[in-house]
């Protein structure tokens, strides 16, 4: 299996996905799907009121950028290659419509350089004269990016939950100037962590004790600035989805600040309560959308923003 940013994924189950997205894409737009029976012309599927063809490909397994071009260009060059094959064939399956453009889609493109094999194929093709291809035939790439939505669309019709790739962003320097937000998270750092110790205070002349400041403030304020991110990579990903999210949190503050006020506990007690209380309503909620990943993410998230923002508080 390919490991891509929506998931693990070979030819064939990057193909079916992709299959499904063309129907529902193109349903207006006289979509036919091209199986490999009898045989494999180089196009998965055709729209012919546009004279787009469609054409996908998943390696097998994880490459290394090299490896991955390498794959991809021997692959647009051996599909191209069957448009002058099948030319017959083909033209009996599309009729007197006429293929303008080549999509090729796979999960991700690293190379620029497959940009320019591609503008080679499509000259080298316009020069075979045939049947079945338009004076301006052309071949794009696309990677999955271009159907983001589509793809985690189809990924909930069928019950699986949204994957969503990580996001890493540098962190500020703790010696370095803080804004209000990391003024917080950094007090309330040194809070945890002290209580963790049955402790008034912190000691951050201690190296132990600092040490155990920064990692909890590094990975809160990771999650913190980041939190606006995933919001919108959520939201692009699947709208739905990220409406019931940014409801269920909506609703779930006012909890927060309630327990803030009237919960008789350790901040660490107090955090660990808010996450496991809002991962398992998360969870409750959006039950086969939402798997332990992304619940724990939108969690994590929700926290340090609600600890940034000092809707959760310890004093």
């Amino acid at each position: 299996m390919h490991l891509t940013k929506f998931g693990p994924f070979d030819g064939n189950s990057w193909e079916a996905l992709f299959q499904l997205i063309f129907k529902a894409k193109h349903i207006d737009d006289d979509y036919q799907e091209m199986p490999a029976s009898p045989g494999d012309f180089g196009i998965e599927g055709f729209v012919g009121r546009t004279g787009v063809a469609f054409q996908c490909y998943c390696p097998s397994k994880t490459y290394d950028p090299t490896t991955l071009f390498k794959k991809q260009k021997e692959k647009i060059s051996k599909d191209i290659e069957k448009l002058r094959t099948y030319e017959s064939e083909i033209k009996e399956r599309i009729g007197d419509s006429l293929i303008h453009r080549w999509i090729f889609i796979t999960p991700e493109i690293d190379r620029n350089k497959l940009l320019v094999h591609a503008q080679e194929k499509a000259k080298e093709a316009r020069g075979w004269g045939l049947s079945i291809l338009g004076p301006e035939f052309g071949i794009l790439l696309h990677d999955g990016d271009f159907y983001a939505r589509e793809i985690h669309e189809q990924k909930s019709l069928t019950g699986e939950a949204i994957y969503v790739e990580g996001v890493s962003l540098t962190l500020p320097d703790l010696n370095g100037d803080l804004t209000e937000y990391e003024e917080h998270i950094l007090r309330k750092s040194k809070i945890r962590v002290a209580a963790s110790q049955g402790a008034v205070s912190v000691d951050m002349a201690d190296p132990r004790q600092k040490a155990k400041v920064q990692r909890i403030y590094a990975k809160t304020m990771d999650n913190f600035l980041s939190f606006g991110q995933f919001r919108s990579e959520l939201d692009t990903i699947s709208p739905v989805l990220f409406h019931k999210v940014d409801r269920i949190l909506g609703t779930f503050e006012g909890e927060v600040y309630e327990w803030c006020d009237t919960l008789r506990a350790t901040p660490d007690e107090l955090t660990e309560k808010i996450k496991s209380d809002l991962k398992r309503r998360l969870e409750e909620e959006l039950k086969s959308h939402v798997d332990y990943v992304l619940s724990t993410r939108i969690v994590e998230h929700a926290v340090a923003n609600w600890l940034g923002l000092c809707q959760l508080d310890y004093e």
